[in-house]
């Protein structure tokens, strides 16, 4: 949830004007999630000089608080980027912290490549990207708005690369018309802009001189509404619950999830099926699309022949990609694989192993909490704490380090009437067939109350695709279950 909100920020924050060219410009906004308040967000746009050049430099800021059950999750951006009035893009450097994890990103245009550094979690990486023509930073489509002429009904497309995610992208624009808003005891003449990134769409409204006032996501229930700097920086306290807040009914209570052998269920989506959501994205799940607000799961509890398991190191070279170590699954680091070496023994069957791990990774974690936002394997490793997320990739590094090739997946699991976003993993077995297992209940044979929405690896790009298919499923969705055998 975390990242997917910290995206959506980066996505939305076109803070500066549209027209007029007046430097420097700052604007200030509370951060909402379903009304209540959760942080705040600045930009800061002026002249400057970068390597002798005259150019622009915009400074956005955001910090925002949650909680997740008993815990807080605090996290604070910081991005400055460097472009020419011509909207040539040239640098940008940018800081995170979510919760005492620390992220920095730098990128300089050299012609049209970006080379860019990336220190995180005790790595540096250098990475290029070749950029298409016309490419800007995402910070600069409100400059790239004030350049453009605001004509009603039109559309088009932006080429954006984002430094939180460390992708190029296309943002979609659509200019729908002039709609009235009241903020405070102000009414604003507004146009109305629509914007679609990563199939999130998020309504801007613009006010005649040029100032967004307010953006609106109402798949998230989240909203930036503009204020002075006094109102934007006053204390608040993290009351949203973002677990309980965005849970998914059901129509009866799964008292003992673990034990559940067989479940039929429907999604019910009351305002039709989300963005995106189609027979490609759901392909590598239960999921089956009936109609067009409703789809239904058909789920069973599967025990896989343990000596019918591949031996590893599996090298079949289409699972390499889920061999390879990433930023949250560091399956290359020594003491990571030592301790992977200790827990397999003598044994070389891949499921027998990766059971092995399952219950050491249960039994390791000890501090089962929600106040690391998305710690990685080394980080749990270390702390002996976590939630479903740290379990997941903790497990699925040793399996990797061992040469067992490892998806994570996401989706949602039940506790009494509600539905919770959930992480767990599936292991090769070889011959295409792949075993699921849940180190956060110590599970090595899944049961039948999983609902898997996504699955992947957990590279910067994965990670992307984790955020905007579990989102879909945020509102205006309950789970009815016709069928329950346990």
């Amino acid at each position: 949830m975390f990242k997917i909100l910290k995206a959506y920020c980066i996505a939305t924050l076109f803070l500066a004007p549209l027209f007029g060219a007046s430097y420097p410009i700052s604007e200030y906004f509370n951060i909402l999630i379903n009304d209540a308040k959760v942080g705040y967000s600045s930009v800061l746009t002026e002249k400057t000089i970068f390597e002798e050049k005259k150019c622009l430099k915009e400074t956005t800021y955001m910090l925002f608080e949650i909680k997740r059950f008993k815990d807080s999750i605090k996290m604070e951006t910081k991005t400055e980027i460097y472009f020419s009035e011509e909207l040539q893009p040239y640098y940008y450097k940018s800081y995170e912290n979510m919760s005492g994890q620390e992220r920095f990103s730098e990128g300089k245009i050299i012609k049209n490549k970006l080379y860019v550094t990336d220190k995180f979690a005790g790595k540096e990486e250098k990475k290029e990207f070749l950029l298409p023509a016309g490419t800007i930073f995402a910070g600069m489509l409100d400059d790239f708005l004030r350049k453009s002429r605001i004509i009603p009904k039109s559309t088009f497309t932006v080429k954006i690369f984002d430094n939180s995610m460390l992708a190029a992208t296309d943002v979609k624009v659509r200019i729908i018309g002039t709609e009235k808003q009241t903020i405070g005891n102000r009414e604003y003449d507004c146009y109305a802009i629509d914007t679609e990134m990563y199939n999130i769409l998020t309504r801007i409204y613009v006010d005649k001189q040029g100032f967004t006032v307010r953006t609106q996501n109402a798949q998230l229930g989240l909203e930036e509404v503009i204020a002075t700097e006094a109102e934007a920086k006053k204390k608040f306290s993290a009351n949203l619950d973002i677990l309980s807040d965005f849970a998914i009914k059901a129509n009866k209570v799964i008292a003992r999830p673990a034990e559940v052998k067989e479940m039929n269920c429907s999604l019910l989506f009351d305002k039709g099926l989300p963005a995106g959501l189609n027979k490609d994205s759901i392909s590598e799940t239960s999921i089956k699309i009936i109609k067009d607000n409703m789809a239904i799961c058909v789920l069973r509890r599967i025990e896989f022949p343990e000596n019918e398991a591949a031996l590893f190191p599996v090298s079949e070279k289409k699972l390499e990609k889920y061999l390879k170590p990433s930023p949250y699954e560091q399956s290359d680091d020594p003491e990571l694989i030592k301790m992977a070496k200790v827990i397999a023994g003598n044994e070389r069957n891949s499921i027998k192993t990766a059971k092995k791990i399952v219950n050491w990774v249960n039994n390791y974690v000890s501090n089962k909490d929600f106040s690391s936002a998305f710690a990685t394997a080394k980080e749990t490793f270390e702390s002996k704490q976590g939630d479903c997320k740290g379990h997941a990739v903790l497990a699925g590094a040793l399996c990797k380090a061992l040469g067992i090739p490892t998806k994570i997946a996401a989706g949602i699991y039940p506790i009494n009437d509600r539905f919770y976003y959930h992480m767990w993993l599936e292991v090769y077995a070889g011959n295409g067939n792949w075993v699921s297992m849940d180190p956060t209940f110590n599970e090595t044979v899944l049961d039948a109350a999983h609902i898997k929405l996504v699955d992947g690896t957990l590279d910067d790009e994965g990670k992307l695709a984790f955020m905007v298919e579990v989102y879909k499923y945020f509102k205006n969705v309950e789970v009815i279950v016709f069928k329950l055998n346990y």
